[in-house]
């Protein structure tokens, strides 16, 4: 039988795990959702004055974002995990 300090040294190398795996688990969900925010970015790019970002009058865009932006929530999906909206998006991008 495993002594009380044995445990209690177990129990802390489960709870540097679990730390561990949160941490994994935060970068991998912020490293989707930069692409995803970049795929977004260039969806708007493509369609600013000559394609070119440089042209671009930032408080322009912004008003008109807060003007129509309402619109972007006709382009709902189903919400999906993580992984699945993520492979959706590389799905939507291959297809280009």
């Amino acid at each position: 039988m495993a002594t009380l300090e044995q445990l209690e040294a177990r129990q802390k190398q489960i709870q540097m795990q679990i730390q561990k795996k949160k941490r994994a688990l935060a970068a991998e969900e912020r490293k989707a959702r930069n692409h995803a925010l970049m795929v977004a970015g260039g969806l708007l790019m493509q369609h600013a004055p000559g394609g070119d970002w440089k042209r671009v009058d930032w408080d322009r865009l912004a008003e008109w974002i807060g003007r129509y932006g309402y619109k972007i929530s006709e382009c709902e999906a189903e919400e999906l995990p993580m992984a699945d909206a993520a492979k959706r998006l590389r799905s939507w991008e291959h297809k280009k």
